[in-house]
């Protein structure tokens, strides 16, 4: 599938309105509808995806509010950590993934680690997760994207490994947990949303980190043979939707069907020229969470 093929532009009347700082009239109104039709054929369906293109016209000042407005277009905002952080600037922290009690894989410059977001969360999950390019790296960065179909299809003819992994891990909270709570989350990488399409939550680390929790037992075999398998076909380049973002792009993806990740990054020293992506989670109504599974 082709990334380029994924890019729509924003209409020129909604730019024009943006210049000018409007985000409620008959412009952002129409343009709103429009966007959450092309949600539905691409995110919803299609490729999982798609990137807005021109806002970079407006300037950067105007990128958080535009991709607030966007964002609740689509639904609700979610909080992305206890401090109820609501749109979360994806910078190089100089961390490592899972380094710590609470650093997350936003705060590295790593590649590869290829999840969803909210893996450390309780359902219901973000159904989409968006990123607005601020800034591309100076090297390096490129997203890459696998739909959960592809792995399933690929893990077909391996039942069991589908079966343990459809059963409940311990996934670590990354200290998002309120007082007195567990460390980690018990839930399913494989499971099915409200509306009965496959759905998966994922990040190999949090499950190790989770499993190693006072208050979870130790991956069994079965475990770490089905992680396993669910990760070789995760890392296949062949599997993979590859492209990168340039300023001013602002992506919506289907949290529920694609697990992404990045390419390792170099970055300029400056730091008003180093890699900065503004992220936010949506909660679409009604929330996609899990049934029973049958």
């Amino acid at each position: 599938m082709d990334f380029h093929r994924q890019r729509h532009r924003w209409s020129d009347d909604f730019l024009a309105a943006v210049r000018q700082g409007d985000f409620d009239g008959t412009a952002a109104q129409a343009e709103g509808g429009r966007l959450r039709a092309l949600v539905r054929a691409h995110v919803d369906g299609g490729a999982g995806f798609l990137i807005m293109t021109g806002l970079e016209a407006a300037g950067q000042d105007i990128y958080e509010r535009a991709l607030l407005w966007a964002s609740d277009a689509l639904g609700t905002v979610m909080a992305q950590d206890k401090a109820g952080t609501r749109v979360r600037s994806v910078r190089n922290r100089g961390t490592a993934i899972g380094e710590g009690k609470s650093a997350r894989y936003a705060d590295s410059r790593h590649g590869g680690h290829l999840h969803t977001d909210g893996a450390e969360r309780p359902f219901p999950l973000p159904d989409y997760f968006t990123l607005l390019c601020v800034r591309p790296a100076k090297a390096g960065g490129s997203l890459r994207l696998v739909p959960v179909e592809h792995i399933r299809a690929r893990l077909a003819d391996t039942p069991d490994v589908i079966a343990v992994l459809e059963q409940d891990f311990h996934f670590d909270r990354r200290g998002d947990q309120p007082p007195g709570e567990p460390a980690t989350v018990r839930k399913p990488v494989l499971f099915k949303t409200e509306n009965g399409s496959h759905g998966v939550t994922y990040l190999r680390q949090y499950i190790e980190i989770g499993h190693g929790q006072p208050c979870a037992a130790a991956l069994t075999s079965a475990q770490s043979r089905a992680l396993d398998a669910f990760d070789s076909v995760l890392e296949d380049p062949a599997n993979a939707i590859e492209g990168r973002m340039a300023a001013g792009e602002l992506a919506v993806f289907n949290n529920l069907r694609i697990l992404h990740g990045r390419t390792k990054f170099d970055d300029h020293a400056d730091a008003d020229r180093a890699r900065l992506l503004y992220r936010t989670w949506i909660q679409r109504t009604p929330a996609a969470g899990t049934t029973d599974g049958t």
